[in-house]
């Protein structure tokens, strides 16, 4: 569905995408993230063909078209972080006026009024919508014509929780449906929940390109032990000590001990042989930020 080889995109010295290369198959949903300056913007540009790369290659959609190409952008529905429509027309108008644009019939408007729950709301002005229904017409929009690929640009990052849970709602049944989507988020919980595959750009290289689970298993080290103490955490630390196990105070009353390769069996083991009482007891696997923290300040694996 997407194909990047080597793609190198420059703005006079500064090099924005630098030799980035990945792929995104049908029906996955992949997330784009870094931190600000990353290159994001700039390859979702030149994904949707508003910028050409000085290098590489990219082809996009069913008929794997370079995305330059007018035929590549009836592949593509695309829902920015911020959408305007015009204030005085009604929502019905927006997305007809859309559809004649790509040459296509009323039915094609009430459908994708419908898949996004605004069938109700298509005699209202744009202007009287609130900032989660203007995102639902963002995305109606997009569903024109049954795109092979949506791109979705920090689609809910405006919105107040109980929007962003319904159009979080909508991506979901799109999932389901077998959708093929990449999107950009700031909101890594959001990325967490239904991204299949990331790709962290940092400095316009790619950092990370990895599944979530072998993300996190690679880059953010190994799953944790965490154990609530019933006292003060300086006497495990110490017990621990004595017997080669690296503990880190995790709280007023909690340490934290990494779990491979047995340390999890002997870290308990060494606290009871101390007498140092013990509350409670879990394993706990990196969050995505700590993945993401432990990625942006470690280095790209950008082939050589």
């Amino acid at each position: 569905m997407i194909d990047v080889r080597e793609v190198t995109k420059r703005y006079g010295a500064i090099t924005a995408v630098d030799r980035l290369s990945f792929d995104v198959g049908p029906g996955e949903t992949f997330a784009l993230i870094g931190p600000n300056g990353a290159g994001k913007t700039t390859t979702l540009k030149l994904l949707l063909g508003l910028a050409c790369p000085d290098a590489g290659a990219m082809r996009i959609g069913r008929r794997a078209l370079p995305p330059g190409d007018p035929r590549a952008r009836h592949d593509i529905g695309y829902v920015p972080q911020r959408a305007e429509f015009p204030p005085a027309r009604t929502v019905g108008d927006v997305l007809a006026f859309f559809a004649a644009l790509r040459g296509l019939p009323r039915e094609a408007v009430e459908r994708s009024l419908g898949r996004v729950g605004l069938t109700a709301l298509a005699p209202r002005r744009a202007s009287e919508l609130s900032g989660g229904y203007v995102q639902r017409l963002s995305l109606a929009q997009a569903l024109l014509g049954d795109p092979a690929l949506l791109v979705l640009d920090e689609p809910t990052a405006s919105l107040d929780p109980e929007a962003t849970w319904e159009f979080r709602s909508l991506v979901e049944q799109l999932q389901r449906e077998g959708k093929t989507l990449l999107f950009c988020s700031h909101l890594l919980s959001e990325v967490e929940r239904i991204a299949d595959r990331v790709l962290i750009l940092v400095d316009g290289r790619r950092a990370a390109l990895e599944r979530l689970d072998d993300l996190r298993a690679k880059q953010a080290g190994a799953t944790r032990l965490a154990i609530a103490l019933l006292e003060p955490p300086e006497r495990g630390i110490a017990a621990l000590a004595e017997r080669g196990i690296a503990a880190q105070i995790a709280g007023e009353r909690a340490l934290e001990v990494e779990a491979t390769d047995g340390g999890a069996i002997a870290a308990i083991e060494g606290l009871r042989a101390a007498g140092v009482t013990i509350g409670s007891f879990e394993m706990r696997r990196p969050t995505l930020e700590e993945t993401f923290l432990a990625v942006v300040h470690g280095g790209a694996d950008v082939p050589r």
